[in-house]
């Protein structure tokens, strides 16, 4: 509890730890739908302000204007601390936050709080027999609006949904919640059928990778999954545009 305690009142040097190893913070762009949430490797600390490395979508970093309200999340083994922050600038690959006055223990190691898109995310269990291209040729033909408005028809996979709660978006892919009663179905390999709303705006359709899980200590089950991206670069675009898109809307509700 000491530990703890002297970690919540000496913060500065917690993030000069995470600085020193090359480790990241969590910064989440909050909006009244959800947000979004990347880690991103600190770069420098001063009195006034924490410089991390600029948010990307697939490569390409977001400008955020400055003013626009953050909240950033310290990392130090299972234990999470939250403080308040705000844009000053974007500088090419690097943003420029505000230093915290102070910050805040979170009492339980959960991802939650990142806030849920409205709807959620459905995601169905890709057969092992349903290649990327195949997956790939499916988004295409939704994403187009194909011959019908029905995704039923058109997606890859048959298999009943699972509901998740979307936790975070960012980089080639998402972190979703698994209910405890569906936990044990995140324990399987392969592929993963991804539709649903995001926060902001925009529809989700993507074929994932599950990359990795964490179990929480109310039983339910975080997990990672990474976009299956085709050799074709329209997939791409339109995933980064879909992040993009979310982070101006968060951005202009957060300001």
């Amino acid at each position: 509890m000491q530990t703890r305690r002297s970690r919540t009142e000496h913060w500065r040097d917690s993030l000069a730890e995470v600085k020193a190893r090359g480790g990241t913070i969590e910064c989440t762009l909050d909006g009244e739908e959800g947000g979004l949430t990347w880690r991103l490797r600190v770069w420098g600390l001063t009195e006034d302000c924490v410089v991390v490395e600029a948010p990307t979508a697939f490569g390409h970093p977001l400008i955020l204007d400055p003013g626009v309200r953050m909240r950033g999340t310290i990392a130090i083994g299972q234990n999470r601390w939250d403080f308040s922050t705000e844009v000053l600038s974007s500088q090419g690959d690097t943003l420029h936050l505000k230093a915290p006055s102070r910050v805040r223990r979170r009492r339980r190691v959960a991802r939650t709080d990142l806030g849920p898109c409205p709807s959620g995310l459905k995601l169905r269990p890709l057969p092992s027999g349903v290649t990327g291209a195949a997956a790939e040729r499916a988004w295409v033909a939704l994403a187009s609006g194909g011959e019908t408005a029905d995704p039923a028809l058109v997606r890859p996979v048959s298999a009943p949904p699972i509901s998740v709660q979307l936790a975070n978006i960012g980089v080639g892919g998402v972190g979703v919640i698994f209910e405890a009663s569906d936990a044990a179905l995140a324990m399987r390999r392969g592929g993963w059928w991804i539709e649903g709303d995001l926060p902001g705006g925009g529809t989700l359709v993507a074929s994932a990778e599950l990359v990795h899980r964490h179990l929480q200590s109310d039983r339910r089950l975080y997990a990672g999954l990474s976009f299956r991206i085709g050799a074709g670069q329209r997939q791409r675009r339109h995933l980064s545009k879909l992040v993009e898109e979310a982070a101006k809307r968060l951005q202009y509700s957060a300001a």
